[in-house]
Parts: structure tokens; C-alpha cells; sequence
């Protein structure tokens, strides 16, 4: 049994301590899109080809992740595609037969699922299933359906970035619908992906591991999770998720005009001020030690961090998140001269708050990135018991 404070940067103690095998279930976010992409390439989704829909409906049901993977998918696609997009957990009722349903979750058993593949197949309308092919939804499916599902079993909660790529093939099928912007390929996706999390593996120590750096950033600590765009959100919303549900560490995600006034509110109490040093407080003479204020995480991409970083100037204790580090970045497009942030700044014209397909990839580095710090806060804390 140990002793003292939780060590990250052990990772003979991490791997022992895995007995539910997170660390490989968390590792196969590139293994999700890979299988999609195989998928793709057997020609799964041709029939989506000669397609132009009225509309495009995603139906997530009860499913927490489906349907923060659904708002993401949205917010970074809908507007690029030349169809409305329409999700919600039911199936509306005026599906016809010119429209496309995308029933996505990770529960057979989901009446709400089995119900709106019945109902859309009775219509007519083209059934995309991105959720286990089983029970009532098999049922219901009768042997019809485009067959998108998980090609193999996963942590449901591990689910999030199998989703997305899963969405993001099926509006890339719609080949006869004008799509806007540069969407990354799956392959390049799931090579960053793996890349993320081959430099998250338990044997990488904190200085070098980012999932081991924001474990130890949001560790005994209120956080609030915020972003500047929509999808940026969905992610923030999937942190606070999976940190409450595999850690049990609870924080909050809030638009980030809301983080604002909350810090000018803890700024205006007479009990805020900086952490009383251990060593010297004496709670008799010093009266009780002010809250720590809330660390603020902000997710954002490498195109508009110089933009994000010029909104949460002043916020307190910022963490701005993207899908590379800035020294990764410079490296990767060959420059040397050491440039820092605030030289990256947007283009004349470009709209640095829209979301847009190009945004994909960084926003679910992102993610897979806080669903490993959440996976190294549980192992942390089945350690210590």
C-alpha cells in the first residue's frame, strides 16, 4: 500500500493499478476512427452517394456521449454542408422519405433508438446505425440499415471520438451534397490520435506527458470548463462528463461569459486572496483560510489560440487547451525563430470564432487528452486505497 502523496510518474504502480484496463480502452480513440475508415473504404456508405436529402436528422437518444458527440459534429459541420441538420434524442415526426436518420448511441436497448429506426424505415427515409446492431434496435432494424456501428467493444464512455469520425463519414458520403471547408482525412485523424495518445503512455513522465500534466492541473482543485465556440463546448461538456464519472472529481462547465463575472464576483469578496502558506497559518489567530479560486480551463484550437488568449486576459489562473503545443506547431511547419503565441494571430478576413471542419482534429486531440487525465486520476485514487 503507498503512502504520501499520489505519483503520477510511476508507472509499474499506474499499470498495476489498471484492473479494468482503462489505459488500453482509453488508447484506441485512433483504433475508432481507423475502423470507421476501413469501413468507408468497403464501401459501407455508398448508398449514401447518390443521396441529396431534404435533411439530415441525428438521433442520440438517451446517450450522454452520443449526444455531446452530436452538438460537436454539429457545430463544427452544419454550417458547411448544404442541408439542414437537425438532432435531437427522438425522432421528429415529419421524417419523410427524402431525409437521411443517423441513430446514434451506444445502448441496443434504447427504446428511443429502436423506435426511430422503426419509424424512419416505415417512412422510407435512409437509416445510418451508429449504435450496437442488438436487441430491440435489431429488432427494429429487420435486417435494413446502413450498418455504421463500433466494430469492436469499448468503455461506452470511451465513445465520444468514435462518434464523431463516424459523423464526420457520413457527411463526407453525402457526395452530392456541396460541403465547404477542408475536412481532415480519418487517416490523418487517427494518426493524431495515436500520436496524443502515445505521448500520454504511463511510462512518459508529467514534464513530457500532457494528460499527466492537466491530471495534475485539475487535481484538489475546483475548475471550471469553458470555450470560445460551440464545439469547443461540446468538448469542455464531454470534460466535465468524464472527469465526474471516472475520477470523481466534480467541476463544472460554464459559458465563458459566466467565468467572467465569476471571477469579478469571488474578486469582490472580502474572503478571496491568495492561498495561506501551510507551514505559518494558525486557523486561532488567522480566522478560516480563503477558498482557493477556481482554476479556468479553456479549450480552443491552434487557429484561433492568439484570439482565445486575448479573451481570457485577466481571468485568473488560465489554462488554455489546443491539440498541439505551440513548440510542436513551429516545429512541425519548419520554423526556428522561436515565435510565441501572440505572433499567430488571425488572418485579414478569417473569422476566428466560427467552427469549421478544419477544426476537427485539434478539438478531439483535446478530448482524448482529457479522457487519459481523467483515466490517471482514477488510477491515482484506486492506488491510494
Amino acid at each position: 500500500m503507498r503512502t504520501g502523496s499520489p505519483d503520477l510518474d510511476n508507472a509499474e504502480e499506474l499499470i498495476s493499478a489498471d484492473v479494468d484496463g482503462l489505459l488500453r480502452a482509453v488508447a484506441l480513440a485512433g483504433a475508432q476512427v481507423r475502423a470507421v475508415a476501413e469501413a468507408v473504404r468497403e464501401g459501407v456508405l455508398a448508398p449514401l452517394a447518390d443521396l441529396r436529402p431534404r435533411s439530415v436528422v441525428v438521433v442520440h437518444g438517451s446517450s450522454g456521449v452520443s449526444h455531446r458527440a452530436t452538438d460537436f459534429a454539429v457545430a463544427t459541420l452544419a454550417a458547411r454542408v448544404d442541408v439542414p441538420v437537425v438532432s435531437g434524442p427522438v425522432l421528429p415526426g415529419w421524417i419523410g422519405p427524402l431525409d437521411v436518420v443517423i441513430v446514434a448511441g451506444d445502448d441496443a436497448g434504447d427504446m428511443a433508438l429502436a423506435d426511430a429506426a422503426a419509424r424512419a424505415l416505415r417512412r422510407r427515409a435512409e437509416v445510418v446505425v451508429l449504435a450496437p446492431v442488438a436487441g430491440p434496435l435489431q429488432d427494429a432494424l429487420g435486417g435494413n440499415g446502413i450498418n455504421l456501428a463500433p466494430r469492436f467493444d469499448i468503455e461506452p464512455r470511451f465513445r465520444f471520438v468514435g462518434f464523431a469520425a463516424a459523423l464526420l463519414a457520413v457527411f463526407g458520403a453525402l457526395t452530392q451534397v456541396r460541403f465547404t471547408g477542408s475536412v481532415p482525412a480519418l487517416d490523418d485523424l487517427a494518426d493524431a490520435l495515436d500520436a496524443e495518445a502515445s505521448t500520454g503512455h504511463p511510462a512518459r513522465d508529467a514534464f513530457h506527458n500532457r494528460a499527466k500534466s492537466l491530471a495534475l492541473r485539475v487535481q484538489g482543485r475546483p475548475t471550471v470548463w469553458t470555450a470560445d465556440s460551440p464545439a469547443g463546448a461540446a468538448i469542455a461538456r464531454h470534460a466535465v462528463a468524464g472527469l465526474v464519472g471516472l475520477s470523481g472529481i466534480v467541476s463544472a462547465a460554464a459559458e465563458l461569459a459566466d467565468v467572467s463575472r465569476m471571477v469579478q464576483l469571488l474578486e469582490a469578496r472580502p474572503d478571496s486572496g491568495p492561498a495561506v502558506d501551510s507551514i505559518f497559518y494558525d486557523p486561532d489567530f488567522d480566522g478560516p483560510p480563503p477558498a482557493p479560486a477556481p482554476r479556468v480551463q479553456v479549450v480552443s484550437t491552434g487557429r484561433r489560440e492568439w484570439y482565445t488568449r486575448q479573451r481570457v486576459t485577466g481571468l485568473g489562473e488560465v489554462d488554455v487547451l489546443v491539440g498541439a503545443d505551440r513548440a510542436e506547431q513551429t516545429s512541425a511547419a519548419g520554423g526556428t525563430d522561436g515565435r510565441e503565441w501572440d505572433d499567430r494571430r488571425p488572418a485579414p478576413g478569417e473569422d476566428p470564432v466560427a467552427d469549421g471542419p478544419g477544426d476537427v482534429l485539434d478539438f478531439l486531440v483535446v478530448a482524448l487528452r482529457v479522457e487519459m487525465a481523467a483515466v490517471y486520476l482514477r488510477l491515482v485514487g484506486n492506488a491510494m486505497q
